[in-house]
């Protein structure tokens, strides 16, 4: 599965918010390919929209598909990058509706030596942490190859689900097959709102 993650710095201008997200949704999803989507919104309005489809091509079509059916833009985008869905994890809350999200960025690129050593602890020690997290709902770790880095979304029921999530990542020791100096944090980190959500 793949991954587009756009990203603008303004909500469009509109009298109703709601009707423009239930019109984008149904552009999206009548798309080929479409698996999903989660639009998000900072506190200061800017916004992500994170789509999953299930192949590289209907990825990168999504856009001129848009187009024909509902014209041009009405944002600019500030980023617009495909990524490969690396792991796709349900959470405890999985069947629950997600109302906050964590969003971490890690840029690129990253040594073959820091993807196995990442890789290595999500699978033996972030993973299994997350899954007694009761507050969420499903994470998306999204890595982009040419760029060599990665994104990672968590989405939650709560704001409070989020803290969850921090605290049981951030309380996960180091063992001893752990390269500390491969181990860095995101480079970025936000905790939008989910103003929509189809998990299809």
């Amino acid at each position: 599965m793949y991954a587009r993650l756009q990203t603008t710095a303004s909500r469009p201008d509109t009298d109703d918010p709601d009707k423009l997200i239930r019109r984008l949704t149904e552009i999206i999803s009548a798309h080929p390919g479409y698996a999903g989507l989660v639009l998000l919104e900072t506190d200061d309005q800017a916004g992500s929209l994170l789509t999953l489809w299930r192949t590289r091509d209907d990825a990168e079509l999504a856009s001129e598909r848009s187009r024909a059916a509902a014209g041009p833009r009405p944002v600019t985008l500030l980023v617009d990058d495909i990524y490969e869905v690396e792991e796709d994890a349900p959470g405890q809350a999985v069947t629950q509706p997600p109302a906050a999200a964590l969003v971490g960025y890690f840029d690129g690129p990253w040594s073959p030596a820091r993807v196995d050593a990442a890789r290595r602890r999500w699978q033996k020690r972030i993973k299994p942490a997350l899954e007694q997290v009761s507050g969420l709902v499903r994470t998306l770790v999204l890595w982009h190859h040419t760029a060599g880095k990665y994104a990672v979304v968590h989405l939650a029921t709560s704001a409070a689900g989020v803290h969850e999530i921090v605290t049981a990542v951030t309380a996960v020791p180091l063992s001893a097959d752990d390269e500390l100096a491969l181990l860095t944090g995101p480079d970025r980190v936000e905790t939008p709102r989910v103003l929509a959500y189809d998990a299809r």
